[in-house]
């Protein structure tokens, strides 16, 4: 008789806006933790190609594909895409978005319209369409989606709209986790505060100073600082934590 085991089957994750930053940083993270990959982009696909570089040296291949949060059809072909090369889904990352730097009172509609559809309505549809790859996955199934401290405190390096957004996110993440926590699938939230991103580069120097001063921790945060949360939340490790809001955001805002 034998005494050699099989080796555990790869957990399958999807990972959005993972061109750069903390989407990236995750798709990495993962990688490295012996994920299976589909890491999607919005426009920069050179990005992407880079990440899917730094995963092939953590062991990963992963599959790439462009994915329009604002578009259905586009959602639709990207859960397509992993049901056809899977069948089933372990992880899914909702870190995709958009955060306009634009004063209230300048807000178009259709502005308005674009961050919401984006950030909220594609964090929704997302989550609903990978339902049935969730359900066809035996053990830790584990849906981690990123909101920000925007949307708990309200946006004061952001914007209105980003921060309505993001609150969404996190109502939407509570009501997932009390409905669908009776079948062993787990919703938790990462909420970072300023993390270093493309996104924060449009502060401008002083801006971006001022804000790292009034950050206990006195810096801004690191991509993978936020990816280290998403990636234990997405593991089997935190199996008995759903409903969780994970505050990445160097204590600029602590609760009781």
């Amino acid at each position: 008789m034998s005494d050699r085991t099989d080796p555990p089957a790869p957990r399958r994750a999807l990972v959005t806006g993972a061109s750069s930053g903390i989407g990236a940083a995750t798709a990495v993270a993962l990688a490295a933790a012996g994920c299976e990959l589909l890491i999607t982009y919005a426009r920069d696909a050179e990005g992407a190609a880079a990440t899917a570089a730094a995963c092939a040296e953590r062991g990963a291949a992963p599959r790439v594909a462009r994915l329009d949060l604002r578009d259905p059809a586009s959602i639709d072909a990207v859960l397509e895409e992993a049901r056809a090369s899977w069948g089933e889904l372990h992880v899914l990352v909702n870190n995709g978005g958009i955060c306009p730097y634009t004063a209230a009172d300048e807000i178009t509609v259709d502005e308005w319209d674009a961050v919401n559809e984006t950030n909220a309505r594609g964090t929704f549809l997302m989550l609903r369409g990978a339902l049935p790859l969730l359900r066809a996955a035996s053990g830790d199934r584990s849906v981690v989606n990123v909101a920000s401290l925007a949307g708990q405190a309200g946006g004061v390096s952001t914007s209105v709209h980003y921060a309505a957004s993001k609150g969404a996110i996190l109502a939407l993440s509570r009501t997932y986790a009390r409905l669908l926590a009776a079948e062993g699938i787990r919703v938790n939230v990462v909420a970072p505060g300023p993390v270093e991103s493309g996104i924060t580069s449009q502060l401008g120097d002083a801006r971006h100073d001022d804000l790292a001063a009034a950050v206990p921790l006195r810096r801004f945060g690191r991509p993978e600082e936020a990816a280290s949360a998403i990636a234990l939340l997405a593991s089997p490790a935190a199996g008995f934590t759903t409903g969780a809001t994970y505050d990445v955001n160097g204590g600029l805002r602590i609760d009781a």
